[in-house]
C-alpha cells in the first residue's frame, strides 16, 4: 500500500515553515538594522600566547599584555591543529575593541556576544577591570548560551573605552567567536532574547515535549507491549541525555566532565542505533545487518571513550571525530532505510524515513559548527529537527488510532451484519418452532378432548344405550343421563377457557353451569368460597379433572343424599388448598360399583392424576366431601 501523500506533504510543509521561520530569525539576528545607540562590532585587534590559565583571575588586569596585535574580522575562528600536542599549556587569545565614538545611551551599557565556542573559559575586561569570568566546566562551558555582560553597572558607573576579551583554551581545541554588540540594554534586549530562545529555549521546550511523548509511549508499551513504543520511549530518553550539552555550562556540572562527555558522545551513537531499530518496526522488510553494524560501532565507541581507559584531554581534543564517524555511519543507514521504506510502501515507514532524510543535512551542519567550519552565528539545528520527530510520532499514533477506529468500525459492521443474519435465522427457527409447538398443542388438545369425551360423556352414553336396549331405563332416567352428558360436555368446553391458575374462577364456572340443575332439584346452595392462593399448574387438562371431581361429588349429593342444602367452601391447609362439599342428607353410604358412569374410585383416580387427594365421610346430619390440591405440583408425589 503506497503512503498517503496528504499526510506526507502536511508534515513536510510544517517542517519547511518551521525551518523558514528559524532561518528568517537568524538572518535578522545577523543582518538586522541596529539601533542608533548600538554598535555592531565586526572587527577587533587579536593577539595570542601560550600562557593561558583556567585559574581564578584578579579583579584588575595585572599581567603584561602582548605587544603585537593584528586586526581580524569578526566572526573569527582559530583552527584546531592537525597534530595533537602533549604537555602544552592552555593558549590565551585576546580580542581588543575600542569603544571610541559610541553614542550616548540611556540606561545601562551592555556587551552582547551571540556565541563563543572553545574548550576553555572566557573573561571580559573593561578598561582593565574584570567584568565577567565564566565559572562553568572547562569543556562543557555554556558555548550555546549567548553572553550578556553589563559594562557600566547599569548606568551607575563609568563607561569603559576599551574592551578586552580573554579566551583561555586547550592547546589542541581551536575555537571561534562571533561578532558582538555594544549598546543600551533596552535596545539589545530583544535581539538577545530572540537569540537565547533559538539557542536555548527551543531546545528546552522540545526536550520537555519529547520527554512527555516518551512517557506516553512507555505507558502505551506497558499496556500493549508493542516494541515500537518502547523503542521510541528509549529514543526520547537518549535524546534528552544528548541534548544536555546545549544547556549546561553556566554552573559546575553535577558529574565529572569526562563522564559527561562520554555520555554525550555515546548517547548520539545510541540514538542512531535506537532509531534504526525503531524504523525496523515500521518497515519490516528493512535489512537487519545495518543494525548490527551500528550496534558494534556503539560498543566500540563506548569502550574507547570510557574515561577509565582514555585520557579525557585527548577525548575533548578529538570530540568532533566520534560525531563524524556517527554521521558517516548514519547517512548510509538513513538512505538505506528510506529506500526500504519506499519499497515497502507503508505510510508510517515512509513518513519516518522522510524525517530521517531531513535530519541528514541537520547532522552535517551541526558537525560543521562543532568543527568550526561554518559561521558561529548560525544556530544548532539539531533541537529544531526534534519538532519533525514529534510530528512523526504524533502521525504514527494518529495513524494507528484512525486505523484502530476503522478496524473497530468494520468489525462492528461485520458483527452487526452477522447479528442481523443470526436474528433472521433465530426468527425463522422460532417461527418454525412455534408452528411445531402449535401443531403439537393442537394435537395434544385433540387427543385430550377425544379421551375426555370417550371416558366421560361417551362412556355414559354407551352405558345408557345398553341399558335402554335391554329396556331397563325409564324416560325420567334417560332424561337424567342425557342431562348429565350435556353437563359433562359443557364442563369439557369450560375447561378450555383460560382460568389463569385461579381456582375460584373455575368454581364460579362450575356454579354457573350447575345452578339450573340444583334449582330444579330443590337443592339450596350455600356459597362460602374465600380467596385462596393461585395454582400455577392449573392447565386446561387439570381444570377438567377438578371440574369432573366436583361434578361427581355434586351429582352424588343430588342422586343419593336426599339433601335440601349443599354448602361449598374453600380454604388453605397442609401446604395446599381444599374445596369442601357438605350436605345435610342421609349420610355417606357405599354405592354399587357398576352403576352407570359413576364411582368414587373414579374421583380418587382423577385427584391422584393432578397430585391431589379426595376424602369423604359421614358427619352429623349429612356427608362431607373434601378435595385437597397442592400449591405446587412437585409437593405431592
Amino acid at each position: 500500500m503506497k503512503p498517503a501523500p496528504k499526510a506526507y506533504w502536511l508534515l513536510s510543509l510544517a517542517f519547511a515553515l518551521l525551518a523558514a521561520m528559524a532561518g528568517g530569525m537568524v538572518l535578522w539576528l545577523e543582518n538586522g538594522r541596529a539601533a542608533p545607540t548600538t554598535l555592531h562590532v565586526q572587527s577587533a585587534q587579536l593577539s595570542s600566547a601560550p600562557d593561558g590559565s583556567f585559574a581564578a583571575l584578579p579583579p584588575t588586569l595585572e599581567i603584561p599584555l602582548p605587544t603585537q596585535w593584528q586586526t581580524v574580522a569578526l566572526p573569527y575562528t582559530w583552527p584546531q591543529p592537525l597534530v595533537l600536542q602533549t604537555d602544552t599549556p592552555p593558549q590565551v587569545t585576546w580580542l581588543q575593541i575600542r569603544l571610541d565614538g559610541l553614542p550616548a545611551t540611556r540606561g545601562g551599557l551592555v556587551l552582547y556576544l551571540p556565541r563563543w565556542q572553545t574548550t576553555g573559559r572566557i573573561a571580559v575586561y573593561g578598561d582593565d577591570k574584570l567584568l565577567f569570568r565564566s565559572v562553568g566546566d572547562v569543556v562543557w562551558n555554556g558555548f550555546n548560551h549567548p553572553l550578556w555582560v553589563p559594562l557600566d553597572a547599569d548606568g551607575m558607573g563609568p563607561r569603559p573605552q576599551l574592551l578586552r576579551l580573554r579566551i583561555d583554551s586547550l592547546a589542541n581545541s581551536g575555537g571561534t567567536v562571533s561578532s558582538l554588540w555594544v549598546g543600551a540594554a533596552a535596545d539589545l534586549m530583544p535581539r538577545y532574547r530572540l537569540r537565547r530562545m533559538l539557542q536555548i529555549g527551543v531546545a528546552e521546550a522540545m526536550g520537555m515535549a519529547f520527554l512527555g511523548l516518551g512517557g506516553f509511549a512507555l505507558a502505551v508499551w506497558v499496556l500493549r507491549r508493542e516494541r515500537t513504543y518502547l523503542l521510541f520511549a528509549l529514543f526520547t530518553l537518549l535524546w534528552v541525555l544528548r541534548s544536555q550539552r546545549f544547556h549546561v555550562g553556566l554552573e559546575p556540572l553535577a558529574l565529572p566532565s569526562a563522564w559527561f562527555g562520554w555520555m554525550s558522545i555515546n548517547a548520539g551513537n545510541a540514538l542512531l542505533v535506537t532509531w534504526y531499530a525503531f524504523m525496523v518496526t515500521l518497515v519490516p522488510t528493512a535489512p537487519r545487518w545495518p543494525f548490527r553494524v551500528l550496534l558494534g560501532l556503539l560498543l566500540v565507541s563506548s569502550t574507547v571513550t570510557l574515561p577509565l581507559f582514555s585520557d579525557p584531554a585527548w577525548i575533548h581534543a578529538l570530540a568532533p571525530l566520534p560525531y563524524l564517524v556517527t554521521n558517516l555511519a548514519g547517512i548510509p543507514a538513513t538512505l538505506l532505510m528510506a529506500w526500504a521504506a519506499w519499497r515497502h510502501g507503508g505510510r508510517e515507514g515512509m513518513v519516518a524515513a522522510s524525517i530521517g532524510l531531513v535530519h541528514v543535512p541537520v547532522a552535517v551542519h551541526d558537525w560543521m559548527m562543532q568543527s568550526y567550519l561554518v559561521n558561529p552565528e548560525h544556530i544548532y539545528a539539531w533541537p529544531f529537527s526534534t519538532t519533525a520527530r514529534i510530528l512523526m510520532f504524533l502521525y504514527v499514533i494518529l495513524n494507528r488510532y484512525v486505523g484502530a477506529v476503522d478496524t473497530a468500525e468494520q468489525a462492528n459492521l461485520h458483527l452487526a451484519q452477522r447479528l442481523r443474519t443470526r436474528e433472521a435465522e433465530l426468527a425463522e427457527s422460532y417461527e418454525q418452532l412455534r408452528t411445531v409447538q402449535q401443531r403439537q398443542l393442537l394435537s395434544q388438545e385433540r387427543t385430550r378432548l377425544m379421551q375426555d369425551i370417550h371416558d366421560g360423556m361417551g362412556s355414559q352414553l354407551m352405558s345408557a344405550l345398553k341399558v335402554a336396549e335391554s329396556g331397563g331405563l325409564s324416560e325420567a332416567q334417560m332424561a337424567l343421563v342425557l342431562r348429565e352428558c350435556i353437563d359433562d360436555l359443557k364442563l369439557t368446553v369450560d375447561s378450555l377457557e383460560s382460568v389463569e391458575a385461579d381456582l375460584l374462577l373455575l368454581l364460579a364456572t362450575l356454579r354457573y353451569r350447575l345452578a339450573p340443575r340444583l334449582e330444579g332439584s330443590g337443592l339450596r346452595l350455600r356459597w362460602e368460597v374465600v380467596d385462596v392462593p393461585a395454582l400455577d399448574w392449573l392447565d386446561p387438562r387439570s381444570a377438567l379433572h377438578v371440574l369432573r371431581i366436583l361434578q361427581e361429588g355434586i351429582s352424588n349429593t343430588l342422586q343419593h343424599a336426599d339433601a335440601t342444602e349443599l354448602r361449598v367452601a374453600t380454604g388453605q391447609a397442609d401446604g395446599g388448598v381444599f374445596v369442601l362439599l357438605v350436605d345435610n342428607g342421609q349420610g355417606f353410604r357405599a354405592h354399587p360399583a357398576g352403576e352407570v358412569g359413576r364411582g368414587l374410585s373414579n374421583m380418587a383416580r382423577r385427584a391422584h392424576a393432578i397430585g391431589g387427594q379426595v376424602t369423604w365421610e359421614a358427619v352429623d346430619g349429612g356427608t362431607r366431601f373434601k378435595l385437597w390440591l397442592p400449591l405446587r405440583r412437585g409437593s405431592v408425589d
